[in-house]
């Protein structure tokens, strides 16, 4: 009689712990972390390669100059008085984040984006920063003198659009 006691207390305890509670369901937990809904493959990734040259694209005539590795991994575009530079950093994205405060963020393409500019005298300095894999970030910075920032923030939305439709996909 006592193992059937036993067993009956033991049935309605793990019933109990299986029913649902009534209530609305939970709210999911804040994260701070980036999307990123499509990883990249980023191995082959030339920052030399990823911006039209041959004027193909509307918005971007041909460079003025050659494109140019101005340190590894880093490359400057100039289409006249703009300056393009493309780079794969190995840095977090909420550092971005911190080292760029007067920023915006944005979403693309499946990717958490920081947009931010600075100004001095004699320029308009913006970038673009997409988490495109953990840790790894596709950086597009843009100097002109002769924009604003309306412009450049509708470049650098088209540039960034440009790299991340040649990525390749992670599998």
């Amino acid at each position: 009689m006592n193992r059937l006691l036993g067993v009956a207390v033991l049935c309605a305890a793990l019933t109990a712990c299986t029913a649902e509670i009534p209530g609305p369901p939970p709210k999911p937990v804040p994260t701070t972390s980036p999307r990123i809904d499509k990883p990249r493959n980023l191995a082959a990734f030339d920052p030399c390669k990823a911006l039209p040259t041959d004027g193909s694209q509307w918005f971007l005539d041909p460079p003025s100059a050659p494109p140019a590795a101005e340190k590894a991994g880093l490359c400057k575009y100039t289409f006249g008085t703009l300056t393009v530079l493309v780079s794969l950093q190995e840095v977090e994205y909420d550092e971005v984040k911190k080292d760029n405060p007067n920023g915006h963020q944005g979403q693309m393409d499946g990717h958490t984006m920081w947009f931010a500019c600075d100004t001095d005298a004699s320029k308009l300095d913006c970038g673009v920063w997409a988490a495109v894999g953990y840790a790894r970030t596709l950086t597009i910075t843009m100097q002109d003198p002769d924009s604003d920032e309306s412009w450049m923030l509708r470049m650098r939305t088209m540039l960034v659009q440009y790299v991340l439709d040649r990525l390749p996909k992670s599998s």
